[in-house]
């Protein structure tokens, strides 16, 4: 995931799509689970992970994003990696179906982000890790930097890390499934 130098249509596209930031950013944020969303999320979980002949369990951290972690122990750990798929897209189509199933359930849209033996987590760690190193080098030169493609959630933690850097501001630009995240040096007056 090495970031590289924007082209110039691609930063003309930045420049163009500035005045939509702030739209962007607002619908950046998740709103938590209620208690109620969670266990039935939990409930639901553990359901598919059963009939799928999964022996696991499965954790709730109601922490900053609603979470739901499937933990194995032994053999059923390393089988869960099939859960996960190429680049979290197993893990995705899980979450998406966790997600409609809650809905239905709850009467209302409702989002938990599930995760598997904390795959999510260690990502969003590193990326946080890329996105605090890419903005260092975006201060450093003075130069835009885009990132490799990502999906929407790894964006989102992209964005959600830099939001109150002084040096620079994000954007998401292109279309999916070749959507990336663009740091820009902010202008200091």
């Amino acid at each position: 995931m090495a970031p590289s130098a924007l082209s110039a249509s691609e930063a003309a596209e930045v420049a163009a799509a500035r005045g939509s930031l702030a739209a962007e950013r607002a619908d950046l944020e998740a709103a938590e689970a209620s208690p109620e969303a969670l266990a039935a999320g939990k409930s639901i979980l553990e359901k598919l992970m059963s009939h799928l002949g999964f022996d696991v369990r499965v954790e709730v951290d109601a922490g900053e994003t609603s979470r739901l972690n499937v933990v194995g122990d032994g053999d059923e750990k390393e089988a869960l990696g099939a859960l996960i798929g190429r680049k979290g897209e197993r893990l995705s189509a899980l979450q998406h179906l966790v997600n409609l199933m809650l809905s239905k359930e709850m009467g209302a849209w409702t989002r938990v982000l599930v995760d598997v033996e904390d795959y999510r987590g260690r990502r969003e760690r590193q990326l946080r890790d890329l996105a605090d190193r890419a903005a260092a080098r975006v201060v450093e030169t003075g130069k835009m930097l885009q990132l490799e493609p990502m999906p929407a959630l790894e964006r989102r933690w992209i964005h959600l890390t830099l939001r109150d850097h002084a040096g620079v501001a994000t954007q998401s630009i292109g279309e999916e499934p070749n959507r990336r995240v663009v740091l820009v040096p902010r202008i200091q007056a």
